[in-house]
């Protein structure tokens, strides 16, 4: 027999009652246990004889455990599961957004690839598709790029290797040297392409002792329309020349893994210039503003 205290005061009541009327799963209310056994006063009450037994809360775990019959023979349950938290992956990858691949379609976003989670991300960019300034431009539509096509492979490796990428180097071979020749070369090759340009559209010039074939006759340089007439145009490299020549000499100055690549890069660049005076003379200029002269210089360098 126990007793089970109320505020009214305390009634005996039978061991069965009491588990009867024990609080459910759901009960707030505490219980309290008086108990009438002298032996078990040091074990379980440690000298007291009244018990505070309050309902434990059950834990987000317990209340979602169910049981799954996975494996008969080997006595395989799952006793509990949840949905796992989402994160960060490419668009390719969303478990979320159904995907459409192609090789290489820039045109416009492929079905709902441009469809986006909160943790997809560009594939191009390596950043979060809502942040791709190019997730769905025309002719460009990050939102297509997967990594089973070669195409956007290669636009992914020149997007996070930049001018590095035309050296055949893998991503984690990068390291700061490599990547401070890589942002020089970069910004040279900008440089270079302003003053090749220029180069190649020359400078009309009027020929010096032409007669003038007009009446009357004017001394040679005298008479517009003759001169518009025999105009020549000279192209000089010297400008081009000056930018090349100060870039090799910034090369010295910097780490040998950068040096090589501001090096290689800059004889790549100027191997595939041209003289657009092609047969003509040297115009009579001089070995840097010559081309043919000023190129196997730069090379010697």
């Amino acid at each position: 027999m126990d007793s089970q205290c109320y505020p009214g005061g305390c009634q005996v009541v039978p061991v069965w009652k009491l588990v009867a009327t024990w609080p459910s799963e759901k009960a707030e209310e505490n219980i309290i246990l008086i108990s009438d056994d002298d032996d078990d006063e040091g074990e379980s009450t440690q000298g007291s004889s009244v018990l505070f037994v309050e309902p434990q809360e059950k834990s987000p775990l317990e209340e979602k455990k169910s049981e799954e019959l996975v494996d008969e023979e080997g006595d395989l349950v799952v006793t509990y599961c949840k949905q796992a938290n989402v994160m960060p992956h490419a668009r390719h990858d969303c478990t979320t957004r159904p995907f459409e691949r192609r090789e290489s379609d820039t045109c416009s976003p492929l079905g709902k690839n441009a469809d986006i989670c909160e943790q997809c991300y560009c594939y191009i960019c390596d950043k979060l598709a809502a942040e791709c300034s190019l997730w769905t431009t025309p002719s460009l539509c990050h939102c297509n790029a997967h990594n089973k096509s070669n195409f956007w492979k290669a636009q992914r490796n020149f997007a996070l290797a930049g001018v590095l990428a035309t050296f055949n180097l893998e991503l984690l071979e990068l390291d700061t040297e490599l990547r401070r020749g890589g942002d020089l070369l970069e910004k040279f090759i900008k440089d270079l392409s302003v003053a090749y340009n220029k180069y190649l559209t020359g400078e009309r010039l009027c020929s010096p002792g032409r007669e003038c074939c007009c009446q009357p006759k004017l001394p040679p340089g005298q008479c517009n329309v003759c001169s518009s007439q025999n105009m020549e145009v000279v192209y000089r490299y010297s400008d081009v020349f000056e930018l090349v020549t100060r870039f090799l000499n910034q090369a010295e100055q910097e780490s040998p893994k950068a040096a090589a690549v501001m090096l290689l890069g800059a004889a790549k660049q100027i191997a595939l210039h041209k003289d657009p005076a092609l047969l003509k003379n040297c115009q009579n200029l001089g070995p840097t503003a010559s081309i043919r002269i000023a190129v196997p210089f730069l090379f010697q360098r």
